[in-house]
């Protein structure tokens, strides 16, 4: 029975591409539905397979072929429990995949046979090594909040101005806070990635803007101008905003805002975070510029 419940898979597999394996795929059915309901198999497979595997192992080895053939049970009930394990994990694998755009769920960003190049999972990393006690990040006060101040949920992002995979998470963000809307806000905290040319002064410059109750401009102006950023882009912030000038070129030469931004990097580093996007819902974490529906799933459990 052992070796008809490997078979059947292979061979109705193989039997769409040719008939010769289709009466295989048939006897394999048979003594599989047989053996189930407690009659014997008629058909004798087991033991055609068992004699064609021995048969082509006798040319190389007799000695392995005579092995086989007398420990061809264990050998089949091995098979058949590998066999089962991959169903199930290519099944795990398959509902990650379905619910949060990579096989290995909303934080991993390890290969996924069903998302090759990696697009749902990629992030710009960073070197420094994160502590091993993780701090979950909380609301604060002094970090802005795009959307309705009083929603029930509060996602926290933490999001690099010259990170092409934060951006390419913006869409996707819009998307939840649009949908969500009155129920779910963001809280947006710059995570340094020093490979990136204008990350730090992205972040500087975001909080030289919240002072002037420009941020939201700021932050969807900046993402939109990622490919243009340059020095010279962000000292033309104040003309794209329409914002004091002085006060916003003191505020970024100062670099009045140092230590906010360095402590929203400890922060993140503390939480565990490796690179950008990271968000945090509640306990929850996804990582990645992930599909609408891997937050939809987080956030309606967390909502309920």
């Amino acid at each position: 029975m052992v070796l008809c419940i490997l078979a059947l898979p292979i061979f109705a597999i193989l039997s769409i591409f040719s008939v010769k394996y289709r009466k295989l795929t048939k006897d394999s059915l048979e003594c599989l539905f047989k053996t189930a309901t407690l009659r014997k198999c008629q058909s004798g497979l087991d033991e055609r397979i068992k004699s064609t595997i021995t048969g082509k192992v006798m040319k190389k080895s007799p000695r392995t072929a005579s092995f086989f053939y007398n420990n061809y049970k264990i050998f089949s009930f091995i098979i058949l429990l590998l066999f089962l394990a991959s169903l199930y994990y290519t099944g795990i694998g398959i509902y990650n995949y379905i619910e949060y755009g990579n096989c290995n769920g909303p934080e991993n960003t390890g290969f996924c046979m069903l998302d090759p190049t990696g697009a749902n999972s990629k992030t710009s990393e960073i070197d420094t090594k994160t502590q091993k006690d993780i701090i979950l990040p909380t609301i604060e006060e002094d970090d802005p909040i795009i959307g309705d101040k009083n929603a029930e949920l509060t996602i926290i992002e933490f999001g690099c101005y010259s990170c092409p995979y934060t951006k390419k998470a913006e869409e996707t963000v819009k998307q939840v806070l649009e949908n969500y809307k009155g129920r779910v806000n963001l809280q947006f905290k710059t995570f340094y990635i020093p490979h990136h040319n204008y990350s730090i002064i992205g972040a500087l410059a975001s909080n030289c803007v919240l002072e002037q109750n420009a941020y939201e401009k700021y932050h969807e102006l900046v993402f939109e101008q990622q490919e243009n950023q340059t020095e010279k882009f962000f000292d033309e912030i104040p003309l794209l905003l329409g914002i004091d000038t002085e006060q916003y070129n003191t505020c970024l030469e100062t670099k009045k805002y140092k230590n906010e931004t360095d402590k929203d990097n400890e922060i993140g580093l503390k939480a565990g975070v490796r690179g950008t996007p990271t968000f945090f819902i509640n306990d929850k974490v996804i990582v990645g510029p992930k599909p609408y529906r891997t937050f939809k799933n987080i956030i309606d459990e967390e909502l309920k």
